[in-house]
């Protein structure tokens, strides 16, 4: 016969290997995990897509870093109007600019904002669609002096360039679906 204490003993390793061989599918719970905890999603095996070099080098790669860089020159000097980023002709990239420049204003970009430029497409015989990754957010700074940023936030971008007198220039930005974790774009400071 076995003491009290040993009783107590066995019973609970009994019932802690009990616990841990079942199933998870014969209690109450209708999910069938038991109480395990559920498996972590799988870490991301294919690389972050790649910076596409053809589309930095290309008239309209350096469209877009010219006007990422304007963007940047605009917030940081206050220019509501975006007299330098934005042609009067492109009224949608106006738009785009002033909705996305909202959280931006009174705060310092050290230099363009950061695009990476992951494909292009023709889209007719004089414009182009460049799809992109850009850091929206964790780039501006409280200040010039202040380098104190917000989180990085990465997202996907399509920007409409198009042929015009004397190069090519940013037409129209909008969302794209394109995973961009892992994609770090590429920062340039003034």
């Amino acid at each position: 016969m076995l003491s009290p204490r040993r009783s107590v003993v066995v019973a609970t390793a009994a019932l802690l290997l009990a616990s841990g061989c079942s199933s998870g599918g014969d209690g109450d719970d209708p999910t069938g995990a038991g109480t395990s905890s559920a498996p972590s999603p799988p870490p991301r095996t294919a690389p972050a897509p790649p910076v596409d070099p053809e589309v930095v080098a290309s008239p309209q790669g350096r469209a877009i870093e010219e006007w990422a860089a304007a963007y940047a020159r605009a917030i940081n000097e206050g220019d509501r109007t975006f007299g330098a980023a934005a042609d009067p002709a492109a009224p949608a990239l106006r738009e785009w600019m002033e909705r996305h420049a909202v959280p931006e204003w009174g705060r310092y970009l050290p230099g363009p904002l950061p695009v990476a430029p992951l494909g292009m497409r023709p889209d007719g015989d004089s414009a182009r669609e460049v799809q992109a990754c850009v850091l929206v957010s964790g780039w501006s700074q409280e200040s010039r002096s202040v380098r104190r940023t917000r989180s990085r936030d990465v997202v996907g971008m399509t920007f409409r360039v198009v042929s015009a007198t004397g190069g090519w220039r940013v037409e129209r930005i909008t969302s794209a679906e394109v995973d961009c974790r892992g994609v770090v774009p590429p920062t340039r400071t003034w």
